[in-house]
């Protein structure tokens, strides 16, 4: 094989190489339009998939019974973790119903993903304005998307604090319930610390 057929395998190679960097740098891309946080999917490809759920009261009877654990990517992984879960690996399952509570936060986490993470002991639980029985003391996660929930910094719920959230009732695929708020007028600080 002489030198010009060598440059020429080369050359060939490396357009390859940098045609798969550039698909790859597009599908990033595409995954990363807009606001990180504000996708749901309804496909569970990998995690804990959710309860049967056919009535209100099946979304009572999965909350947690105790709080989540901390948040452990709260820094720029957060920011990758979450083209994930917006494909449904880990992600997040519409349960189909609105609820709105009232709790005591126990912890709060501002992600690089653009969510503001708010864990509650409840106090009160409806859905679709309907109360819900609390057996037990219960535990819920919030995720407020900062894009769509446009709060001022002072308008944060605070660890210790008593809060008001309306939003839609979501499975995680990380094997809990939340509630995703979906405007400012649906996250009230009741009470300071």
């Amino acid at each position: 094989m002489n030198c010009f057929s060598r440059k020429k395998i080369f050359a060939v190679a490396a357009a390859v190489r940098l045609l798969a960097a550039l698909a790859g740098l597009a599908i990033v891309a595409a995954l990363d339009t807009g606001c990180t946080c504000v996708a749901i999917s309804n496909h569970e490809w990998a995690g804990h998939y959710p309860p049967k759920i056919s009535r209100p009261e099946d979304i009572a009877e999965n909350l947690r019974r105790s709080v989540n654990g901390r948040i452990k990517f709260s820094g720029s992984a957060g920011y990758f973790t979450i083209q994930f879960k917006r494909i449904g690996i880990f992600g997040w399952r519409d349960l189909g119903y609105d609820g709105e509570i009232t709790g005591k936060v126990k912890q709060t986490i501002k992600n690089s993903d653009q969510f503001y993470t708010v864990d509650m002991k409840l106090e009160t639980f409806q859905i679709n304005g309907k109360n819900m029985p609390l057996t037990g003391g219960r535990y819920l996660r919030a995720e407020v998307c900062l894009c769509e929930v446009k709060l001022a910094e002072n308008d944060l719920p605070k660890a210790g604090e008593k809060v008001w959230m309306r939003g839609r009732m979501v499975w995680d695929g990380d094997g809990f319930v939340e509630i995703h708020p979906r405007n400012a007028a649906e996250v009230k600080r009741l009470s300071s610390q």
